[in-house]
């Protein structure tokens, strides 16, 4: 029985390996090379084939991430947990929106569904959430996606506090920096912020001084000048000193009124599939990738 169910494991990887390639054909008109990498997406399957930094497990997980980047930064960036258990159930859920409100509910070994909930939220919108993140925990999210890292991160519930958007905003925006080691030691930063994710989501991308990239990853590329936020200087510094220790990583930021919140570390944006407009960007992000895609 157990030899049936590995035969059965290894075909259906193998088809979500072929079902990759073709998806990856036809929305970025190349044929990759994921031996002998060169573009960004070629080097994130790089990775994702033979990841070699213990790290990437330790910083993808949701409950670890916020300790490790408590004890390189500090406390005062980590928002706020209300609970991390190996479970939840809707009388849980419902007392600890009771006592602390607006909150978001989440597992923490995956990039799957994060629910808003809040004190005006019914009993059915919240059984709904609680049902979904118990499913997602019984979901080998690594293997899913071909992203071992994942696989060996132990399985959680993570409910955290609600970050409210700054004064005229509709939505919290999100910093996200992604950060290329140099060969010399220094760092190569190209920043993408996410606006009005929840009803016109688009996304723009800038040099680390704010002049205006015309790259496309999916959303459209609308916004093309912004203003550095308060403390911009203070996120730059922390996203190079968390990224110090791998060869490429997206470090995610939340700024409200200059206060800096940590979101989260990325290693696989979009697994290696990000649809860019043209594989000229692809192959400009994978030139500023100058050290080895495993570390």
């Amino acid at each position: 029985m157990l030899l049936v169910i590995r035969k059965v494991l290894k075909k259906i990887t193998l088809l979500r390996k072929i079902w990759f390639w073709i998806r990856f054909i036809k929305n970025n008109r190349y044929i990759p090379d994921f031996k002998n990498p060169k573009t960004y997406n070629e080097k994130i399957n790089f990775r994702k084939r033979d990841p070699r930094n213990p790290l990437f497990s330790i910083c993808a997980d949701k409950v670890k991430a916020k300790e490790y980047v408590s004890d390189r930064i500090s406390s005062e960036i980590i928002i706020p947990s209300y609970y991390v258990g190996d479970s939840i159930d809707l009388d849980q859920m419902k007392a600890i929106i009771a006592e602390y409100g607006d909150c978001f509910l989440k597992a923490n070994h995956n990039s799957g569904a994060v629910y808003l909930l809040t004190t005006s939220s019914t009993e059915s919108e919240i059984q709904a959430a609680v049902d979904s993140v118990s499913e997602q925990l019984k979901d080998d999210f690594g293997l899913l996606v071909n992203e071992p890292w994942y696989s060996n991160i132990q399985r959680k519930v993570l409910v955290e506090m609600r970050l409210r958007p700054s004064p005229g905003e509709v939505d919290i925006r999100d910093y996200k920096f992604h950060v290329f080691k140099q060969l010399d030691g220094g760092f190569k930063i190209i920043l993408e912020v996410h606006y009005d994710q929840k009803w016109n989501h688009n996304i723009s991308y800038f040099t680390e001084d704010l002049k205006w990239l015309p790259i496309t990853i999916e959303y459209p590329n609308i916004v093309t000048q912004v203003e550095a936020p308060a403390n911009y200087g203070v996120m730059l510094e922390y996203a190079r000193k968390l990224a110090e220790p791998f060869s490429y990583v997206r470090v995610d930021f939340y700024n409200v009124n200059g206060a800096i919140y940590f979101g989260e570390l990325t290693f696989a944006k979009t697994s290696g599939a990000a649809v860019f407009i043209n594989r000229m960007y692809d192959l400009w992000l994978g030139n500023f990738w100058q050290g080895d895609p495993r570390i």
